[in-house]
């Protein structure tokens, strides 16, 4: 799963929202509604808000299962990378994790890479 395909189809989206509605709570639902539709068209079975239900950790916003028990892929987003995400991807196990930002402020994106672990990799989302 390559990152750049992953960004192209959200900016593709992210694009055609009117500039009036582009809040940080509709760009993060429309990111969820790309990765759904990304997932299942790569054979996943997506599954929205997966969490485990022995983890105090809270869910990741959508994972890619290719069977009841597997999780393949596991993705978080936020305006910038969040601590509780980390956690949450962390508790998983899955091939790949993503964690996707996309404030416009690159300078406090940047920061908040500092919470960034071994095996998730970053996406930023953001173009002016």
């Amino acid at each position: 799963m390559k990152q750049e395909a992953i960004k192209k189809e959200i900016l593709q989206a992210i694009r055609s929202i009117p500039k009036a509605y582009l809040k940080d709570s509709v760009v993060k639902e429309t990111i969820r509604c790309v990765l759904y539709g990304f997932l299942r068209e790569r054979g996943y079975q997506p599954v929205p808000a997966l969490r485990k239900p022995s983890f105090p950790e809270g869910p990741v916003d959508i994972a890619g299962l290719v069977n009841d028990d597997t999780i393949a892929v596991a993705f978080c987003a936020n305006p910038t990378v969040e601590l509780k995400n980390i956690k949450s991807l962390q508790r998983l196990d899955s091939e790949k994790k993503f964690v996707i930002s996309f404030s416009p402020n690159q300078e406090k994106v940047k920061m908040s890479t500092f919470f960034l672990k071994p095996g998730i990799e970053h996406v930023y989302i953001y173009e002016r």
